[in-house]
């Protein structure tokens, strides 16, 4: 596994890793770690970072939580955006391992049934490979 530090924004780093995940390419599977807040200044560094991986012809991510101390609303409108994106194309964006607060905001909007939501990395490997 490799990694490498693409963006960090204050207390908020995204970290880009590429994996090989079961029936994926290890370029397909793009698994993004966030730490700190995602508010309405870090969920632009987010949603343009992920864009840019669109343009790649990248579909496939793995957004890891566990670090995340906080999410607004902007958050959670840039995550349902890019899912509607990404869904169109075939492709997925996968809530992995979300923090205690960010999976009660989840509960709390009924995001969680709409979004897709695993309690870790490996969960999320399994059921894109099902597929």
């Amino acid at each position: 596994m490799k990694s490498i530090v693409e963006l960090d924004a204050g207390d908020m780093q995204i970290l880009r890793v590429l994996h090989t995940a079961p029936g994926l390419k290890e370029e397909e599977a793009i698994i993004i770690k966030i730490t700190g807040e995602i508010n309405l200044y870090s969920s632009q560094h987010i949603k343009e970072f992920i864009e840019n991986l669109l343009k790649e012809g990248k579909n496939i991510f793995f957004i890891e939580l566990s670090e995340v101390s906080y999410i607004d609303s902007s958050g959670l409108g840039v995550f349902l955006g890019i899912h509607s994106k990404i869904y169109k194309s075939g492709g997925g964006i996968h809530l992995c391992s979300p923090s205690t607060k960010v999976n009660y905001v989840l509960e709390l909007t009924k995001l969680r049934g709409l979004l897709n939501v695993f309690s870790s990395l490996e969960d999320a490997f399994e059921a894109v490979a099902k597929k």
